[in-house]
């Protein structure tokens, strides 16, 4: 199932996105604002925790890299997130091959290199 603009663009919200590549991270925040999402990037979860305490959880969906540089992984920031706000919904990435049983419910995961439709 794939969804197309004009059904996509019906859907607003905002993103929040955990990603070490600062290219993939802009290009990540640039599709999202296309079709009508806010998003704060950044390139730990360190950073990303504090962000959604202080938003309270009002976020649409979290995509997180699993292999982050400082912090807890993207499983673990996922994992964290949806303890506290369980209706956040995750994309998981990574250029390697993730255990699917440490991937948290409700969450999709993303092979890295994946392409704008299978986001």
């Amino acid at each position: 199932m794939s969804a197309n603009r004009d059904e996509l663009m019906s859907i607003t919200g905002h993103v929040i996105i955990i990603e070490d590549d600062p290219v993939v991270r802009m290009l990540l925040r640039e599709i999202l604002a296309e079709i009508g999402f806010t998003s704060a990037t950044f390139d730990n979860t360190v950073a990303a925790l504090t962000h959604l305490m202080q938003i309270q959880g009002d976020c649409r969906l979290i995509i997180a890299d699993q292999g982050l540089p400082e912090g807890v992984q993207g499983t673990g920031f996922i994992r964290m997130a949806q303890e506290r706000w369980p209706s956040i919904p995750g994309i998981l990435t990574s250029d390697y091959l993730v255990d699917e049983q440490v991937i948290p419910p409700t969450t999709t995961y993303l092979s890295k290199p994946y392409t704008l439709e299978q986001l």
